[in-house]
C-alpha cells in the first residue's frame, strides 16, 4: 500500500515497534522506524519465540510471593529478586503483591487472552501474506512435569483454562507422553498438551519483518538513540537523536524495559521494572524435540526450529545489567537435562541476555501519553511481547486512525 499519510515515528524496534510500523504502514501511514540499536537487536533477539495463547495467566498469581521470597536467599531459582537497595523495585513488587489474587488473576487472563488470540489469528496472516522467513511451526506446545505434585498444580490450572477461557488442552500421561514428544525421557509425572499453540524463531521473524518493511517504504533508522522529545504548546513536534532531530505528526514509543527511563519526556512513569532473561542457541540436538517444551518444575523453555534450537528461561530482578551469571546458564543446562534424552549440543552458538518489560499486573500498556496528545506507548509486554505483537501493532494503528479497535483497549490505557 503507498504510504501518503501523516508521517509516524516510531520508537523503538523490537518486535512491539516492528509490528506497530508494519500496521501503521499497512494503513496507508509514511513511518520511520527508529532504535538505539537494530531491529530486534534487544529482547526481541534471543527468546524462546513460543506464541502461546496457553500462556494467559499472569505471573501475578496465588502463592508467587513465596517463591520470590525464596529468590532472595537461593540463586537456583528461575525467579530472581537480586537484594539491593531500590524503591522503584520494592514499591512495584507491593504493586505486584497486591495483584496476587484468584480473582484478579482471572480478570487479567481475559484480557491478555483477547491479545493472545488476536496475535495468534494474525500471525497465520501476516506470514503467509509477507512471506516472513521465521521456522513458523503451529503444532503445538507441551507443559511437561518430572515431579507429581508439579503435574497436580499444572492438572488444576489447565483445567481452569479449559473451563474459565475455553482453551484446548490435552492431558498425557506414560506412553502417550513419550508417543507424542519420543525425545522425552520415560519416568516423567506427566504433561499437558495446547494444540494451539505456536512457535517460531525471533531473530530470523525480525530480520524478515525489517527486509519487508522497507520494500514497502517503511524508513528504517538504527543505531540511532532518542534523548529527548520536543514539545510545543503541548503537541511533539520531533525526537532529539544522537544524529539529529526526527520530524514528525504522531509518535510511538515502544521502547520495552527502557520506557522508565523515558519517563521525564514522557510525563508519565512507566509501572515497569526490567527482569533479565537468558537463552541457550545452539545447533538442533539428536534427537532434537518436535514440539516447544516448557519444563514446568525447572521453568525452562526448550524451542525447535528447522535451523537451530534454543533453552531459555529465568526473570532475574536484578536492575540494568548485562552480565551473563553463569548460575543462570547452568539453570538452563540443568532443568533440560531432567527432561530430554539429549538436552543439547557442545556448541553453543550464543548465549545471551535480555530485558524483558514487567508490569505488577501482568498486562502490557498501550494508548495515549499523557505528555501531548499526538504521543502514544506500547510497551510492558512481560514475557509475551512475541506473542502479543500483532494484536498491540494492530491497535496503535486503528487508535491513530481513530478507527474503532478490534480489542477494547481499555484494559491497557497507561493510567495505572
Amino acid at each position: 500500500m503507498e504510504q501518503s499519510g501523516p508521517h509516524v515515528l516510531v520508537v523503538g524496534a523490537g518486535v512491539i515497534g516492528t509490528a506497530c510500523a508494519h500496521y501503521l504502514a499497512e494503513s496507508g501511514r509514511r513511518v520511520t522506524l527508529v532504535d538505539r540499536s537494530t531491529v530486534g537487536g534487544e529482547a526481541s533477539h534471543g527468546n524462546c519465540g513460543c506464541i502461546c495463547p496457553s500462556h494467559l495467566l499472569p505471573l501475578a498469581e496465588p502463592g508467587i510471593i513465596g517463591q520470590a521470597l525464596t529468590s532472595l536467599v537461593s540463586h537456583s531459582t528461575p525467579f530472581f529478586v537480586a537484594p539491593r537497595f531500590d524503591p522503584s523495585l520494592w514499591h512495584w513488587l507491593l504493586r505486584f503483591a497486591g495483584n496476587c489474587r484468584e480473582k484478579q488473576m482471572i480478570q487479567t487472563g481475559h484480557f491478555a487472552l483477547a491479545l493472545l488470540q488476536q496475535s495468534r489469528r494474525l500471525y497465520d496472516e501476516l506470514i503467509t501474506k509477507y512471506q516472513l522467513k521465521c521456522d513458523w511451526e503451529t503444532n503445538g506446545a507441551l507443559y511437561v512435569c518430572k515431579q507429581p505434585q508439579a503435574f497436580k498444580a499444572l492438572s488444576a490450572k489447565s483445567e481452569l483454562l479449559q473451563t474459565e477461557f475455553g482453551i484446548q488442552a490435552r492431558r498425557l500421561v506414560d506412553q502417550q507422553l513419550t508417543d507424542m514428544e519420543p525425545a522425552l525421557r520415560e519416568g516423567l509425572a506427566g504433561a499437558w498438551y495446547f494444540p494451539d499453540d505456536a512457535h517460531l524463531r525471533p531473530d530470523h521473524l525480525l530480520r524478515s519483518w525489517r527486509e519487508s518493511l522497507v520494500q514497502r517504504g517503511v524508513t528504517v533508522q538504527e543505531q540511532t538513540e532518542v534523548r529527548a522529545l520536543s514539545l510545543r504548546k503541548e503537541c511533539a513536534r520531533a525526537v532529539i537523536t544522537d544524529r539529529g532531530d526526527i520530524r514528525a505528526e504522531q509518535f510511538v514509543f515502544a521502547t520495552g524495559a527502557m520506557t522508565p527511563l523515558l519517563a521525564r519526556d514522557l510525563g508519565w512513569q512507566a509501572p515497569i521494572q526490567p527482569a533479565k532473561g537468558y537463552s541457550l542457541t545452539m545447533p538442533r540436538p539428536e534427537p532434537c524435540p518436535r514440539l516447544a517444551l516448557h519444563f514446568v518444575d525447572y521453568g525452562v523453555v526448550a524451542t525447535p526450529w528447522l535451523s537451530g534450537y534454543r533453552l531459555g528461561s529465568i526473570l532475574e530482578f536484578s536492575g540494568y545489567n548485562r552480565r551473563v551469571d553463569p548460575r543462570r546458564v547452568a539453570l538452563l543446562r540443568d532443568g533440560a537435562n531432567q527432561y530430554l534424552a539429549e538436552p543439547c549440543t557442545e556448541t553453543v552458538e550464543e548465549t545471551w541476555v535480555g530485558w524483558r518489560s514487567m508490569t505488577p499486573d501482568g498486562l502490557p500498556r498501550i494508548g495515549p501519553c499523557p505528555v501531548a496528545s499526538n504521543v502514544y506507548v506500547a510497551a510492558g509486554h512481560n514475557m509475551l511481547g512475541m506473542s502479543m505483537a500483532p494484536a498491540t501493532g494492530q491497535m496503535i494503528a486503528q487508535i491513530l486512525n481513530d478507527h474503532t479497535p478490534t480489542i477494547d483497549p481499555e484494559p491497557y490505557r497507561l493510567a495505572a
